[in-house]
């Protein structure tokens, strides 16, 4: 197929999966493409999980949860599937854990660092123990894509990009005090927290 002739020299291909039978379909169609693969979105994985136990791809779950739209008007009720959806996504990357499956987090557009805080804390809060939610931001998503040499955890010979937070970096009250890049140290003006 013409269409495909581009992923041929990819390392990874990153697949949408983000309701049940999008997972279904990508996990089907994965082993056509002779390469590794990647899901990512996973808001429906709930559903999923005893599949996605067996073939042990490694998943990218989006911090942007699933809520009902803005501009929503009061008729506009959601179905049934959607409400399930919304309120089980926070807890996939808990679910996700449980089941010793590699997972690590995408911010899927949220653009700042209360906004990220707040995604990985709702998740906390669903049942993601706080020593996975800090592995799913860093080592697992560094190791996915093959960078766990370089990056992902705090080790002689590997890229010093740190941030360091005064009080638990998912609380809400914590503050970002340094910023270390390429070993560098930058102290964030208090504007910037945010």
């Amino acid at each position: 197929d013409h269409a495909l002739e581009g992923l041929a020299e990819c390392q990874r291909v990153l697949l949408p999966a983000d309701e049940a039978q999008q997972i279904d379909r990508m996990l089907n169609f994965a082993p056509e493409l002779k390469t590794p693969v990647l899901l990512y979105g996973l808001h429906e994985a709930y559903r999923r999980v005893e599949v996605l136990k067996q073939t042990r791809v490694p998943l990218l779950v989006s911090l942007k949860w699933p809520e009902r739209p803005r501009d929503a008007g009061r008729n506009d009720a959601a179905n049934y599937r959607e409400l399930m959806m919304r309120e089980q996504a926070p807890a996939v990357p808990g679910m996700l854990a449980k089941a010793g499956l590699k997972f690590g987090f995408y911010s899927d557009g949220i653009d700042t660092a209360s906004g990220l805080r707040q995604a990985v804390k709702k998740a906390i809060d669903a049942g993601l123990p706080r020593a996975d939610a800090i592995r799913a931001l860093t080592r697992n998503v560094a190791e996915m894509y093959g960078l766990g040499d370089r990056l992902g955890t705090i080790e002689r010979g590997k890229i010093a990009n740190l941030v360091v937070t005064k009080g638990d970096v998912f609380e809400e009250k914590s503050t970002i005090e340094y910023v270390f890049v390429n070993g560098r140290k930058f102290q964030p003006l208090k504007e910037v927290h945010d």
